[in-house]
């Protein structure tokens, strides 16, 4: 077992889910392990593209697949550095369904020591049968302000500056 990825993985999984737009979205990240990761997005009504149809906007399905992807790019990191996206290309199959829950995968293919490449799919009932599918490519770009220490104090700051806004 790699204990670097067991002590990792409650961090990458509370950081893409309560920040950003995994808190905007509320997906669940079920699994997560070197290279791959796999969330569900319960279906928000909010979160639809045509309102006459009920189904979810394609910026959505994009959204889901370059997090996943990206959060698996993260798993292959052995230093502190971040890994923005530097393209993303997507297929889009059919519409999901409305009313139900999309899941998506997402797994490293090639990790080189400047780019981690990526393939991701999205479905609802049957794997075999994507929504949307897509390769990615993550530059990895070496950073100390990853740590976990800077990491909470800028979360830190953040917090008083909004509370010292609102007064």
């Amino acid at each position: 077992m790699d204990l670097k990825l067991a002590l990792f993985k409650p961090m990458l999984k509370l950081t893409m889910e309560r920040t950003g737009h995994g808190a905007a979205l509320g997906f669940a990240i079920t699994r997560i392990g070197r290279g791959e990761v796999e969330l569900v997005f319960p279906y928000k009504s909010d979160t639809v593209g045509n309102p006459i149809t009920g189904v979810v906007h394609g910026g959505v399905i994009v959204s889901l697949l370059d997090t996943c992807c990206g959060s698996a790019a993260i798993t292959m990191l052995n230093s502190s550095a971040v890994t923005p996206t530097m393209d993303l290309r997507l297929d889009y199959m059919h519409p999901a369904k409305p009313f139900e829950p999309i899941y998506v995968a997402a797994k490293v293919y090639k990790n080189t020591s400047n780019v981690i490449f990526c393939r991701g799919s999205a479905w609802q009932d049957d794997r075999d049968n994507p929504i949307a599918h897509c390769v990615a490519n993550f530059m990895r770009v070496e950073t100390s302000s990853v740590t976990v220490g800077a990491i909470i104090k800028r979360r830190v700051g953040r917090l008083f500056n909004r509370k010292n806004q609102t007064k």
